[in-house]
């Protein structure tokens, strides 16, 4: 019993990657295919890059041609790579790779976190502005601030700056804010330091213009109203 325990163990283990369990279906594997890759990466760690299909065939209990066709459709959809290498000998030797596959689940992974960093980050957006609002937003806000963002190509940043400037004015209004974002636009003005440039620049010809005619008020800057077209 102990030297059949010994043989089991001698035989080593096959350690699958715990994101290819949970995401295989997410990267277009369905559960023969998964399994037909668990055996051939068994194989790979013992340095037999070009096992016979006819045992894998046996193990997982179904004819060869199935398991040629499995193959086959992860050899097309780019999910197993054949390459030829020289042996020790020089010889040209035929190896099964799973690196398309760790490629493909790697981007996956990669696109998962970016697209959940930036639905926290829409989160997060939201409750600034609810915060600054005092109130909750309507389902209409939620979407006039996803089309900035989606549509508009607005940054977080320069919408930040613009509920800044809004807040700023006690305008808490999303229309008074998309105003101040055209205005931007047409100045093409795209960044945060620039708004404030913008900004800073009316606020100082405004203080020079009315300098000589209230001279006690001169040290207050008033705020740019972005609802008022003349302007």
């Amino acid at each position: 019993m102990s030297e059949v325990l010994e043989n089991w163990i001698n035989q080593g283990q096959t350690v699958i990657k715990n994101g290819l369990l949970k995401y295989y279906r997410s990267i277009g594997l369905n559960n023969e295919e998964l399994l037909f890759v668990i055996q051939l990466q068994s194989y790979l760690d013992q340095n037999l890059f070009f096992p016979n299909m006819a045992e894998i065939a046996d193990r997982m209990g179904k004819e060869e041609a199935e398991v040629f066709s499995i193959l086959h459709r992860l050899i097309q959809n780019k999910t197993i790579l054949i390459e030829t290498e020289k042996d020790n000998n020089g010889k040209d030797e035929d190896r099964y790779s799973l690196y398309p596959l760790y490629v493909k689940l790697a981007r996956f992974l990669n696109q998962k976190t970016e697209t959940e960093e930036a639905n926290a980050e829409d989160i997060n957006l939201l409750e600034i502005f609810q915060q600054e609002f005092g109130r909750l937003l309507t389902p209409i806000e939620m979407q006039t601030i996803g089309d900035w963002l989606d549509r508009d190509r607005y940054s977080k940043e320069l919408i930040m700056e613009a509920l800044r400037e809004a807040v700023l004015n006690q305008k808490y209004s999303l229309k008074y804010m998309d105003r101040i974002l055209l205005s931007w636009e047409k100045k093409n003005i795209r960044t945060p330091i620039q708004a404030k440039e913008e900004t800073k620049k009316f606020n100082n010809h405004y203080q020079k213009n009315t300098a000589t005619e209230e001279p006690e008020e001169s040290e207050r800057i008033p705020l740019f109203n972005w609802l008022d077209k003349n302007e």
